[in-house]
């Protein structure tokens, strides 16, 4: 898929972490077992992947959104950064609301926000890289960006060489 980051008259960093063959029905045990140990409520609607979030995002306290491409209704997306709004997935110039449900295969995350800096957005990033490897075997693909004043192309495959 390819993802456009618009440009923006504050800088700010974001990290798009993209992943396919995601087994998202199940709940997983290790993930419930943080979420109550932590008194965190389960993501509504709940699924692993989304309980997952809410416990990174408890710790690092940077927003994490996530879609399902396959539903996603043109190309390329938009990445659209403000610096008082969160971070909002644009198609065909129409927001894109976050649609993360049990079903979701392809799934793209962006994470970043108002108040998140470098660290925070690369900490972010890499735990949640590193924790879909350990529970669901999947190694996504993360790509750190911060909007400039133009446009930034990215795309979630890599290209073979």
């Amino acid at each position: 898929m390819k993802i456009e980051v618009l440009p923006a008259i504050t800088a700010m960093p974001v990290a798009i972490l993209s992943m396919t063959g995601l087994d998202n029905r199940e709940l997983n045990p290790a993930i419930e077992k943080q979420l109550a140990l932590r008194k965190l409520s389960p993501a509504q609607p709940q699924n692993a992947l989304a309980d997952l979030m809410v416990a990174i995002e408890a710790r690092h306290h940077v927003t994490m959104q996530a879609w399902d491409m396959a539903v996603m209704p043109a190309e390329p997306v938009q990445i659209q950064t403000t610096y008082d709004q969160p971070v909002v997935l644009k198609a065909a110039d129409e927001v894109v609301v976050p649609n993360l449900d049990s079903k979701s295969s392809r799934v793209l995350v962006v994470i970043g926000g108002v108040q998140a800096d470098t660290e925070m957005v690369h900490a972010t990033g890499q735990e949640l890289q590193r924790k879909l490897k350990a529970y669901f075997g999947i190694q996504a693909r993360l790509q750190f960006r911060t909007s400039s004043d133009t446009v930034q192309v990215l795309n979630t495959t890599k290209t073979v060489s």
